[in-house]
């Protein structure tokens, strides 16, 4: 006869195999939607950063303040989501994101990630997009940039401070 303990203890492991991933995928936030020449051009004008090379003059083109910002590199990228007190997703978060359908796309374009990717010994960036896709396969230098690589960032979720009185042993079913 197995004690109430034991399967109190397997009861246990079968929430936490349930609500971990949960927590886990609920551990950061993403943009609303790609980084916007909008949103970029306050970055660069507090930092002193140098625009995108299609602005002119140091501004986005008329009518295009909504559309995501492309001709960034990995360090832009980087950079502005520090800026902004975010980071780069991981392929992982993008698309795990993407699959379950929470992912907000302007642009047709595709989207950095802080994943590295030996090959030949060169390390490069994973991207992530284009449109409608969720495929993570493109791989480009960090200095690398054209008009279709854009980026957005996530913000990490604050650490659990209190577990439910479930998980902490108080209380058993």
């Amino acid at each position: 006869m197995r004690s109430p303990k034991s399967k109190n203890t397997r009861l246990l492991a079968h929430l936490w195999s349930f609500f971990l991933p949960l927590y886990l995928f609920a551990a950061v936030t993403f943009g609303s939607s790609e980084v916007t020449n909008g949103e970029y051009l306050k970055f660069v004008i507090a930092t002193r950063q140098p625009p995108p090379e299609y602005w002119g003059h140091g501004r986005y083109p008329a009518g295009r303040e909504n559309e995501p910002v492309v001709l960034v590199n990995f360090h832009d990228a980087a950079a502005y989501c520090r800026f902004v007190g975010r980071r780069l997703p991981t392929v992982d978060e993008w698309k795990s994101t993407c699959e379950g359908g929470k992912l907000k796309k302007r642009g047709d374009i595709w989207e950095w990630t802080s994943t590295d990717v030996d090959m030949g010994g060169q390390t490069y960036k994973a991207l992530c997009g284009p449109g409608n896709s969720c495929d993570c396969s493109h791989r480009y230098l960090p200095e690398w940039k054209n008009e279709v690589k854009g980026f957005r960032c996530v913000q990490d979720a604050g650490p659990v401070t209190r577990l439910p009185t479930i998980f902490t042993g108080e209380v058993f079913l």
